[in-house]
């Protein structure tokens, strides 16, 4: 549907003609007066002080942003879009930090182990020596005598 608007020297819509597209057309003839063709669905002569022209194409536009509900609705989907890639692209990141700690983790772990056994091993050999500087044989002796001792709750058998 075709309109025709009167905008101030602000650019303010102040009046509208939207009648039907003769009474429209030539009402845009008078000084003034701009016709819009396909005139934006959303516009509202109730809220015409929240809408200009555009100088560039003669299109209804919020004033706001400058932009057609069109405009602003397909800005918005690509925007959207672009938050949906950057999370999804997040998540990944987050998922691709989180093997790589769990991997350092496990080998951190395994490496630990590693340590502790090889310690452990150390401190045996040096007891090992220091007991033999000290005199003291490290081997375990085998009891020379065995004795065996018989009850009634049943057999205790003692090494010495």
């Amino acid at each position: 549907m075709e309109i025709a608007v009167y905008l101030d020297d602000s650019r303010n819509i102040i009046n509208v003609n939207d009648t039907n597209d003769i009474a429209a057309e030539k009402q845009a003839k008078e000084k003034g007066w701009t016709l819009i063709q396909n005139s934006d669905p959303a516009f509202s002569i109730d809220k015409m002080f929240k809408w200009t022209v555009r100088e560039s194409d003669n299109k209804l536009v919020y004033k706001s942003t400058g932009k057609t509900l069109d405009e602003e609705t397909k800005k918005s989907l690509t925007n959207l879009t672009k938050e949906q890639l950057n999370d999804s692209l997040t998540k990944a990141q987050l998922q691709m930090a989180l093997t790589t700690l769990t991997k350092e983790y496990i080998e951190d772990r395994a490496n630990s182990n590693l340590v502790t056994t090889e310690l452990t091993r150390q401190i045996a050999d040096l007891t090992i020596k220091l007991d033999k500087v000290m005199g003291i044989d490290p081997t375990p002796k085998v009891p020379t005598e065995i004795k065996s001792v018989a009850t009634t709750d049943g057999a205790v058998i003692t090494a010495q």
